[in-house]
C-alpha cells in the first residue's frame, strides 16, 4: 500500500480537496480544531467521509461517523466500532499503523490501496487521513476520506473487515464480506 504526504501525488480530487480544506484551517496551530469542520464546507465529500475519535492509552481508533457511500462500498456501517475490532488478526492493510503515524506526526497521510475481489479482479481506491484537535493541542479526532472513483457498486467480494461482535458461546462471528462490480 503506497502512502505519501504530497497531495499532488493523489489522483483523487476528493483527497486533494480535503487536504486543501485541512491546510486552510491550520491558522494558529499545526492541526485544525474539530470546531472548524462545517459540513457545508465539504458537502460533496460527505458520502465518502469518516470521522473517528482517537483514544490515547492504549491508542485506539473509534469511528464516530461514516459516510453513506463508504458504508455502501465496504458493505458495513462501522459507526461506533473500533478499527482494531474490524481488522483481521493479520490485516492485509496497515490501517492502525497509518492512524498511529498521523497521530504521532500531526500531519496528514495520503495513499492508495488495492484489495482483491472474488472475481479475481483488483479494486484500487485512494484515501487520506487528517488529524484534528478538540480545544487543546492533543490529537483527539481524525477526518478521513476514501475515493472510490465513481465505482458503481454491486456487491461482489472484498474482505478487509471482520465483525467481532459478541456472539453466544459456541458461535463464531462471521466475517463480513462485500461485493463490488464495475
Amino acid at each position: 500500500m503506497p502512502v505519501w504526504s504530497d497531495p499532488n501525488r493523489s489522483k483523487s480530487a476528493m483527497v486533494r480537496r480535503l487536504h486543501a480544506w485541512w491546510l486552510e484551517r491550520t491558522f494558529d496551530s499545526d492541526v485544525p480544531d474539530r470546531c472548524t469542520l462545517y459540513p457545508e464546507d465539504i458537502k460533496p465529500l460527505l458520502p465518502c467521509l469518516f470521522i473517528a475519535d482517537a483514544e490515547h492509552d492504549p491508542f485506539r481508533v473509534r469511528y464516530r461517523l461514516v459516510g453513506t457511500r463508504a458504508a455502501e462500498i465496504t458493505g458495513m456501517d462501522i459507526t461506533g466500532r473500533y478499527l482494531d475490532e474490524l481488522l483481521s488478526s493479520e490485516p492485509d492493510q496497515p490501517w492502525m499503523e497509518h492512524y498511529r503515524t498521523v497521530y504521532a506526526s500531526r500531519r496528514p497521510l495520503l495513499g492508495s490501496t488495492t484489495v482483491p475481489t472474488t472475481t479475481d479482479q483488483q479494486f484500487t481506491y485512494e484515501f487520506g487521513i487528517f488529524p484534528l484537535r478538540r480545544g487543546g493541542q492533543r490529537i483527539e479526532q481524525f477526518v478521513a476520506i476514501e475515493d472510490y472513483f465513481g465505482l458503481v457498486a454491486k456487491i461482489v467480494q472484498i474482505e478487509p473487515w471482520r465483525d467481532v461482535t459478541v456472539a453466544p458461546i459456541g458461535i463464531v462471528p462471521r466475517t463480513t464480506r462485500i461485493k463490488v462490480s464495475r
